[in-house]
């Protein structure tokens, strides 16, 4: 599994701690099929990633419920059903954040999740700082 903050997303904090820019909230999650290579395994990933290899499906809004697992984590939480979804036979590798000015600031890759009739799955999101 690969997981890293975008360089946008890095950037976007340095100006809202350095009081020259206002942190836009995450306000999206969004899900993808493209984030392993042919052998199966996670794509490495360099922060300079501006959307998903493959974006398949997006949770905004009430879809994603926001939490504090502990006062250095903020947790996104949503569910993926893959009826609902249109998400059957397709397998879930990737995710990633979305700020409201509809930037990319954090992305993951991880093997594939296989989705199928009936399937759902709880999928959290933890930014570290």
């Amino acid at each position: 599994m690969a997981s890293i903050r975008t360089f946008k997303g890095r950037e976007k904090q340095a100006k809202a701690h350095n009081g020259t820019a206002a942190l836009p909230p995450v306000v999206t999650v969004v899900f993808g099929s493209g984030g392993v290579d042919n052998a199966g395994n996670p794509r490495s990933l360099t922060g300079n990633e501006i959307g998903l290899f493959n974006e398949v499906s997006r949770k905004t809004g009430v879809q994603v419920t926001k939490s504090f697992p502990s006062p250095y984590t903020a947790r996104y939480s949503c569910t993926l059903d893959a009826d609902v979804d249109a998400l059957i036979g397709k397998n879930i590798n990737e995710a990633g954040l979305i700020d409201a000015d509809g930037d990319l600031v954090a992305i993951k890759t991880f093997t594939n999740k296989g989705m199928e009739t009936g399937i759902t799955m709880e999928y959290d999101y933890d930014a570290e700082f």
